[in-house]
């Protein structure tokens, strides 16, 4: 493999449908096995094993065989049969179990990593954190992962282990690095990239297109104006971030400005694309075009998945 720095994705898999929906995009950024994939189940310290009694080897043991429902375990089972079943690994990849001891859990952090003959990784794990939304940003954090992938549950998804939507959000005002929240994510639609009128909206626009070209995804960029004499500032903004990403030796498919609610119309606009995205332009949470909550309320209000670059 090359001596390039792999490209690393963490993928939180809690169970819903969501999640393999964030999963099944992931794979499509990966490409020829040319990033490294991270499955996340996060559990909090202790919870579900009050019955007790779990010994921690064969706890291990049985990661492999499968053979024990452990918390979180089906829901990895089922991310990794799905990435066999789209060729995304095989059965005779490597597999190495890694276990580290954590007080007050009786069964600890415990990972499987898969690895072929030409060093790609994937790694299964099952976390334990004194909070779900705790243990995903220390992931990120201490993973380095160029972006993360974590579902928005449906209201008749929620059930024991699935991330809350509330949590989902706080991940992604915390996150350092780019945050997919996956819904029903339509594949092929295309990358709908937002921009203000910032520097930071620009860099946000290049680092997307970078992502969007992983899985051949077409770039539509758009900012909004909110009275008509803003106009010229929204079609300045977008030419600005075109050259940066033409600069960058990538593609534009379309460049586009709209006149009114910023929220609205990037509600309209959007929904005909598999992922509206928006730049934190702000060094403390969301500002400017995202100054009054935008973001938050796009990623509450949108029907289809939201990415939010940083």
């Amino acid at each position: 493999m090359s001596d390039e720095k792999q490209f690393k994705i963490l993928v939180c898999i809690d169970g819903s449908e969501s999640s393999y929906s964030g999963l099944r995009y992931a794979v499509r950024m990966g490409g020829d096995h040319t990033a490294d994939l991270t499955l996340l189940n996060v559990r909090p310290l202790d919870k579900g094993l009050s019955t007790g009694g779990l010994q921690m080897e064969v706890a291990r043991e049985n990661m492999l065989s499968w053979g024990q429902e452990l918390p979180g375990m089906r829901a990895l089972k089922r991310g990794r049969d799905m990435l066999v079943e789209m060729g995304f690994m095989e059965d005779s990849w490597k597999e190495q179990v890694v276990h580290t001891d954590v007080r007050g859990d009786k069964l600890g952090d415990n990972s499987i990593v898969y690895t072929n003959e030409e060093g790609a990784k994937i790694t299964l794990e099952m976390m334990v954190s004194q909070s779900v939304e705790r243990g995903i940003l220390d992931e990120i954090e201490y993973g380095e992962y160029d972006i993360a992938i974590i579902g928005m549950c449906a209201e008749d998804e929620m059930g024991p282990g699935k991330i809350r939507p509330a949590t989902t959000m706080a991940v992604v005002d915390q996150s350092p690095t780019p945050v997919l929240v996956a819904r029903e994510l339509e594949q092929d639609h295309g990358h709908f990239m937002c921009v203000d009128f910032t520097e930071k909206a620009i860099e946000a626009a290049v680092k997307d297109a970078k992502i969007a070209s992983r899985c051949h995804c077409p770039v539509y960029l758009f900012s909004v104006a909110e009275t008509e004499e803003e106009l010229p500032k929204a079609r300045e903004v977008v030419a600005k971030a075109k050259a940066a990403i033409e600069e960058a030796g990538l593609q534009v498919a379309s460049d586009t400005v709209g006149v009114g609610d910023p929220v609205e119309k990037i509600l309209e606009e959007g929904r005909k694309y598999s992922l509206i995205v928006v730049a934190d332009t702000s060094v403390k949470g969301f500002r400017r075009f995202f100054q009054t909550s935008v973001a938050h309320e796009v990623l509450e209000r949108a029907e289809n998945s939201v990415m939010i670059v940083r």
